[in-house]
């Protein structure tokens, strides 16, 4: 089976910004964060259940799961999503040292909902 990936307005924000910043410090480094964003999006394509569930799964009562990509320096970033049917929704991306999810932003998630970018984060 494939999925169709959407990433929502608000996970595309949160690209947009990490990438700036990273952009500010390693121009390179940006390119390889987008490339590696898009490499992970490519696999959710295939098969979204090989992500583990998200830690805040359990407090948000969905399963969210999440894919997880690294900078050179070390810094993890999340990237969490929900699989319905045949999508997969990327709803937030979290960088280090960020709060985990809280319930009441499930309710931006479904107001989001609408409110789709598509697949490519760059485009």
């Amino acid at each position: 089976m494939s999925y169709h990936v959407t990433v929502l307005a608000r996970a595309r924000q949160d690209f947009d910004e990490i990438v700036a910043w990273i952009f500010e410090r390693s121009p390179q480094g940006a390119d390889r964060r987008v490339t590696r964003f898009e490499e992970a999006l490519a696999g959710l394509e295939e098969n979204p259940f090989v992500a583990p569930i998200a830690p805040e799964s359990e407090e948000l009562r969905e399963e969210v799961r999440q894919i997880l990509f690294r900078t050179r320096a070390g810094r993890t970033y999340r990237a969490l999503f929900l699989v319905t049917g045949d999508e997969v929704r990327i709803l937030r991306i979290r960088g280090p040292g960020q709060e985990p999810l809280r319930p009441q932003d499930i309710e931006t998630w479904r107001n989001d909902e609408g409110n789709e970018e598509g697949k490519r984060p760059d485009s």
